[in-house]
């Protein structure tokens, strides 16, 4: 049996053979580029990467990680991995194994692993389909640590790639009322246009930031998240597709490109008295670019209020669950005084953030 060597690295070229990694295979995602990760510096957490490399030097899996911290208390988080080439799967005992001695050597009393597994006939070539077996049996399932953003789940909008008809066919999975609402927000001067410049792309995310204020829910400031976003535009791992009208800027959505797929992670519309069906028009953009791609799906994302949701129905897909996080106890005193002020601290996250960054 062949040696696995894994190592734990942080060299500027490893991630960058990372992120090209990421780009080029299908298991790909967001949520292990390097920009990603390293944004969770801004509340003082660090970001480390486990790779498996063949002889030769080319890339057989990987798996990014953040370190939570806040004083003593350390929680080591791997978002989603490993990612494994096609026919690697047999690395994922090892990687588990890195993961949880990494976790010990940095003093974490926590580890949390969500694994890129889904069972789906039309998409295998984007996830492992069955359970591998963990050699080091977790302390249970479930999502302890809310605050390095993870996946539940896709609703992956199938583009029947490579066919002709690709678009008439995805139309046709739309709702009715979203049919006739993106051909509506057509016959209104509505233009795509997409934020490439650090003053665009910040423009564009003052309209989230505002969206969000006046929805009430929360979004990162542009001060922790602008760095980040502009530098994943620069390297081509996410675009703005905004909507002008009349040279306006109505609208704006952001997505990320990794894994062969378009994600979409968040966007805002402007709200007036004359509704110009911006959120149809950005969507519909956005699937009718996928398809230019070639991609097999547009992961248009789950979660949101309840209209969102109903919305995000109306372009079809189909629900993708990933399983539930598994994670390990290391220091179980601290476990349990982390569990007893988990309550306070999900009420005051901004207090928290605030108090995080102090010991950065």
């Amino acid at each position: 049996m062949k040696e696995i060597r894994l190592h734990i690295t942080n060299s500027t070229n490893d991630w960058k053979e990372w992120d090209h990694f990421l780009a080029k295979s299908k298991r790909g995602i967001y949520l292990q580029l390097s920009d990603w990760l390293k944004s969770y510096r801004a509340y003082g957490f660090e970001e480390h990467l486990i790779l498996s490399k063949d002889p030769s030097g080319q890339i057989q899996g990987g798996m990014g990680l953040v370190l939570a911290k806040a004083g003593p208390l350390k929680i080591l988080v791997a978002p989603y991995g490993p990612i494994l080439g096609q026919g690697k799967e047999d690395l994922f005992p090892a990687f588990v194994s890195e993961f949880y001695a990494f976790a010990r050597k940095s003093g974490a009393f926590l580890a949390q692993l969500s694994a890129p597994i889904a069972t789906t006939s039309d998409f295998q070539d984007h996830f492992m389909t069955s359970q591998p077996a963990y050699p080091i049996a977790p302390t249970g399932k479930g999502l302890l640590f809310k605050y390095v953003t993870g996946l539940s789940a896709f609703r992956a909008v199938k583009l029947f790639a490579g066919e002709e008809d690709a678009y008439e066919k995805v139309r046709s999975n739309y709702k009715a009322n979203t049919r006739r609402d993106v051909n509506k927000s057509n016959r209104m001067g509505n233009e795509l246009v997409f934020a490439e410049s650090a003053e665009e792309i910040q423009k564009a995310y003052d309209l989230i930031e505002l969206n969000a204020e006046n929805q009430g829910y929360a979004v990162r400031s542009w001060d922790d998240f602008g760095p980040t976003l502009i530098s994943l535009v620069n390297s081509g791992h996410c675009i703005i597709p905004c909507c002008q009208n009349e040279g306006s800027l109505k609208g704006a959505l952001i997505i990320f490109e990794a894994g062969q797929k378009l994600h979409y992670i968040m966007g805002a519309t402007l709200r007036e008295k004359k509704d110009l069906l911006v959120g149809h028009f950005l969507q519909d953009q956005v699937i009718q670019l996928s398809i230019s791609k070639g991609y097999d799906f547009y992961d248009i994302s789950m979660g949101g209020s309840p209209g969102v949701v109903r919305f995000k129905e109306g372009f079809g897909g189909e629900v993708l669950p990933l399983p539930e996080p598994q994670y390990w106890v290391l220091k179980p005193a601290q476990f349990f005084a982390y569990q007893k002020l988990l309550p306070w601290v999900q009420k005051n996250k901004t207090l928290v953030s605030k108090i995080v960054k102090k010991f950065k």
